[in-house]
């Protein structure tokens, strides 16, 4: 079988040009194991190894790869310059919309959780059975045991505790859910108040 990378000639910066004809799919091989249920032969090169045409391969000097970089570099710089204000323009564009998406995920994030858009929830308490069809009907969902609602459905034998999560961002720009979602178990389980499960939910997150 013919070498399947071949020197072809090297130019007046030292830059060596090579031709590889390595099949892509075989990996020069020719057949692979893993075809034995369609025929071990690579159907691409049909079993020579060598792809029909080569991918030239240049190998440049240390002294001309910088020449090149600093060439890239100054090329950038100088189209940034004269692009600057469409640059930040388009920027601006990027963000904006970037925002926009991020809004309407935690917005998402927090109907889920049975949380308004302002970040202001309440969790429900107590006997919640007998009127939790009218929780629902107020955007009310069932998150970690407990009914959380944008407004606050209150009566005898129950009552709800309002939490402001609105603070809970992330790096990433997201409503933190698993916080949120402790701060809410602590709340309908464990009947803290919100002070409380915020402050417990932070040392568990602080924790891992």
């Amino acid at each position: 079988m013919a070498d399947r990378i071949k020197h072809i000639r090297t130019d007046k910066n030292g830059t060596k040009i090579y031709e590889d004809w390595t099949c892509p799919r075989c990996g020069g091989e020719g057949w692979a194991g893993q075809w034995k249920y369609t025929g071990v032969v690579c159907f691409r090169c049909g079993g020579s190894g060598l792809r029909n045409r080569p991918r030239i391969i240049k190998e440049y000097t240390d002294e001309y790869a910088a020449q090149l970089e600093a060439r890239r570099q100054a090329k950038e710089a100088k189209y940034a310059e004269e692009h600057a204000e469409e640059i930040a323009a388009a920027k601006a564009e990027r963000e904006r919309k970037e925002a926009e998406w991020r809004k309407a995920e935690n917005a998402r994030t927090l109907k889920a959780l049975g949380i308004g858009e302002n970040g202001i929830g309440f969790v429900h308490v107590g006997n919640t059975y007998p009127v939790k069809d009218k929780i629902k009907a107020n955007g009310g969902k069932w998150t970690c045991q407990a009914w959380v609602a944008p407004v606050a459905v209150r009566g005898k034998g129950y009552g709800a505790v309002e939490i402001n999560v609105s603070e809970f961002i992330n790096e990433y720009g997201f409503a933190d859910e698993d916080t949120i979602r402790d701060i809410i178990y602590c709340i309908g389980q464990r009947g803290m108040s919100f002070a409380e499960a915020k402050e417990l939910a932070e040392e568990w997150k602080a924790e891992h």
